[in-house]
């Protein structure tokens, strides 16, 4: 085993006396690898969050960690990694809410339905692309814009 500090400019106590346990996020362990989930966002001073994708996973909360990551060859991972980084760039938070499933496909259509009769504007919504024949600076403008419009009308 090697020397953890090498790959860190900060020495690994002052990296361990400054984390206390109130600096962590603490969320629910998953119950089941089969969830369906709501990324919602809101805006700097608001209360209210606003849906803003739906999705469904067979592997629990590690679906997230693709759209952290944002791969242009993954669509969808790279919508919503985009539009992530726009929100927050934008001051707002955006959080994650999930809960186990047993139909997750059926439940996410029905959230869809729900919050799109409602009057939400879901990142589902926007179309897809072809990692191989578009172009990675215009899908990127795409999402910024529809992530523009989103605050402008919600």
């Amino acid at each position: 085993m090697g020397d953890v500090r090498r790959h860190s400019h900060i020495p690994l106590t002052l990296t361990l006396a400054k984390m206390q346990e109130e600096d962590f996020t603490t969320i629910p362990f998953p119950e089941d690898a089969d969830i369906v989930y709501v990324l919602r966002f809101k805006r700097p001073g608001e209360s209210k969050t606003i849906p803003l994708y739906v999705g469904e996973s067979g592997r629990g909360t590690r679906r997230i960690g693709e759209y952290v990551s944002a791969h242009f060859a993954a669509a969808t991972d790279f919508k919503v990694g985009v539009a992530v980084r726009t929100l927050r760039t934008a001051g707002c938070e955006v959080f994650v809410s999930y809960q186990s499933s047993i139909n997750r496909r059926a439940d996410e259509a029905a959230l869809i339905s729900r919050y799109t009769s409602e009057g939400h504007t879901l990142l589902n919504g926007e179309p897809s692309y072809d990692y191989k024949s578009a172009e990675k600076a215009a899908e990127q403008a795409r999402i910024e814009q529809f992530v523009s419009k989103l605050l402008k009308c919600s």
